[in-house]
Formats: structure tokens, sequence, C-alpha cells
């Protein structure tokens, strides 16, 4: 019997897509209130960013972080974990590329694979602490991520001013990665590299992994029903274990992909904030693979066009700050459309029921 897509699934959809418009309208009506030049602010905040090659660029650059942490948040919080260490191997991931380009004394595209291939690891180990601690001595995950976060920050920081830092800067900066080892850029006039298509590509693999294999479907039944899948065999220490690993994995990459497609040398001195941005795309994408992109692009167009406004106007950046605490606050409310939700899904259930008697009968 073929089955059509239940209306209940596009209730969660829409839910996010009203709270996407009501945040807007809301901040909207704030530039209105508060500019001298409300037509001309709006008209930066929602166009700037399309006025030219270079600024859509600054979109499709900003992006492709994003894409790599939300995919770590979804897979973290796959098996019904709150780990929140993907910040820490974000930015452990780019200090562990950053040694492996600097102290091994490779160069070219070797450097770079086994700089990324470092990232990959080093990310996959710090998430994977919590996961054991959780799985070992029912700590709590997050309690023990956030710790797990300035630990690496502090460590990290502390890696790249003994071991590669360089007297001729100002500020924690490391020396200049080897020749070669950096993502090409495939724009002209933008810095739009091929970490982009990275990201893009990892996205399309997390969701063969997700919805299309074994483990895909064991982590969804650790996530919703621990003792059920126990009960149907399913280890679920080791789900939690290997999620935990992957979503570290990937914001380790994360951080490499950024440090060698936007930067000639590891310049950070503080938490990027990629990997908390990583909830919030999560949350906007439903913890959907498919949609971390749009969330992703969205996220990013938001900040490019708050910037813009905020250059030339008199309305501050933190304007899209508000957007985002709003999306997350309406978006997580589950009163929105639940009422209408079920109804939906007791309708659904009937004539599923029905169709099935039919079937039956025939």
């Amino acid at each position: 019997m073929k089955q059509k897509k239940p209306l209940s699934s596009y209730v969660e959809m829409l839910r996010t897509m009203i709270a996407i418009l009501i945040s807007l309208i809301i901040v909207f009506a704030i530039i209105l209130l508060i500019s001298s030049q409300p037509l001309s602010a709006l008209g930066d905040f929602i166009f700037g960013p399309l006025t030219s090659v270079r600024r859509f660029g600054n979109v499709i650059e900003g992006m492709t972080p994003l894409m790599f942490t939300g995919l770590a948040v979804i897979i973290l919080f796959k098996p019904g974990l709150f780990n929140l260490s993907m910040e820490g191997a974000f930015f452990i991931g780019a200090v562990a590329a950053c040694a492996a380009s600097l102290g091994l004394g490779l160069s070219g595209k070797t450097a770079l694979i086994v700089a990324m291939a470092a990232a990959a690891v080093a990310g996959g180990f710090i998430c994977f602490i919590p996961g054991i601690m959780k799985v070992k001595t029912g700590s709590n995950e997050l309690v023990t991520s956030l710790m797990l976060n300035y630990t690496c920050l502090y460590v990290g920081l502390w890696i790249i001013t003994t071991f590669f830092y360089d007297p001729t800067q100002n500020s924690n900066y490391s020396y200049k990665f080897p020749e070669g080892c950096a993502l090409s850029k495939i724009i002209t006039g933008t810095r739009i590299n091929s970490g982009t298509i990275i990201a893009l590509v990892t996205v399309l693999v997390i969701w063969v992994i997700v919805n299309r294999t074994p483990f895909g479907f064991k982590a969804n039944l650790v996530g919703e029903n621990f003792n059920m899948a126990n009960y149907a065999g399913i280890n679920s220490g080791l789900m939690i274990i290997l999620t935990q690993i992957l979503g570290g994995m990937l914001a380790g990459l994360g951080g490499a992909a950024e440090l060698f497609g936007m930067y000639q040398r590891f310049q950070y001195s503080a938490f990027p904030g990629y990997g908390w941005d990583g909830v919030l795309i999560a949350i906007v994408a439903r913890r959907k693979v498919q949609y971390v992109p749009f969330a992703a692009l969205f996220l990013s167009y938001l900040r490019i066009g708050a910037d813009i406004m905020s250059r030339n106007s008199d309305i501050p950046f933190e304007i899209v700050n508000i957007i985002q605490a709003v999306m997350v606050l309406l978006i997580s409310a589950t009163a929105i459309l639940s009422g209408y939700k079920k109804k939906l899904i007791i309708k659904e259930t009937k004539e599923f029921e029905a169709a099935a008697k039919k079937e039956v009968q025939a």
C-alpha cells in the first residue's frame, strides 16, 4: 500500500517558518521605531548582501563553518545526549590542524590532507570524553562538556603560544602555514573556497548515514527510546560513544576547513563561536540534516545584512542577536500549532486504518 506523505510532517516546517517570520517582523518594527532612516536601513539589511559578488561571497564564506557545526550538533544530540563540546572540538580541531601542518615537516596538499585528518581525530577525541563519561559513570554530559570547552581553549592557546608562536606578530599568531597548505579559492574576488564544497559533500554523506544505514537507525532508536533500544539488542552505550566521536570529528573538520580556507596562520585568541552557532543551526533545521545548508545560508545572510546595515546606518549589528533569540524562543515553543498537529495525526491514523482494512478485505 503506497502511503502519501503525512500532512503532520509539514507542521514542524510551518512552525519554523512562522517563528522566523515573527522574529523578522519584530526586528523590522524595532528598526522603524529607532532609526532615523528606517527604509534605508531595511534596504541594506534585506538587499545589502546581494549588491556585489564580494558581499554575497561573504555570505557563502560564513555559512561554511556553520554547516559543519550544525551537522556536528545534530549527530551529537542524536542519541538523546546534550553534549555541548562542539565549540571546544571546533577550536581544538583548528589547533591540531595548525600543529600538524607546521610540526610534521610536510608541505603542499599532503600537509593539508594530514592536517585536516588530524583535526577530525582531535575533534572526535574531545567529544568522546563527555560521551564515555556518560556511559561509564553516568555523569552529566552538559556539565562535563561545558567545562571541557574551556579546557580546550586554554590548552589550545598554550600549544600555539609555546610551540608555534610567531614572535614577529603582535598577537598570539602562529607561523604561516607551509606553501600550498590551503583550500583552493573557487570564485575570483571572494574568499569562497573548496571548504564549501567539502561541507556540502559532508552534508550528503551524513544524510546517507543517518537515513540509509543501520548505524543511523540505531542512533535514532537510542535517542527516541533508550530502553526499547536495549530491549531490541542494540548496544546503546556503544552507539552513544560512536555518535559523539562522529559529531566531534565533524566539528574538528570544520575548524580545519575554516582555518585553511580563510587564514594563512592560526590567529584565534578566543572561541570563534561557530560551535555555539551550530546549536542554532540545528534548531532552525529542525535537526534534519538536509535542511542544514539552508539554515546556515539563512543565518549567514542575516549576519552579513546586519553588518552592512550597521555600517551604513544608526542601527547596531546586535539587531541580529534579537532575531536569533526570538527564533529560538518561538521554534522551541512546542505549543505553536501543537493542537493542529495532534488533530492531523489523529486524522491520518484513522485514514491509514481505513485504508488497511480495505486492503485486507480486497
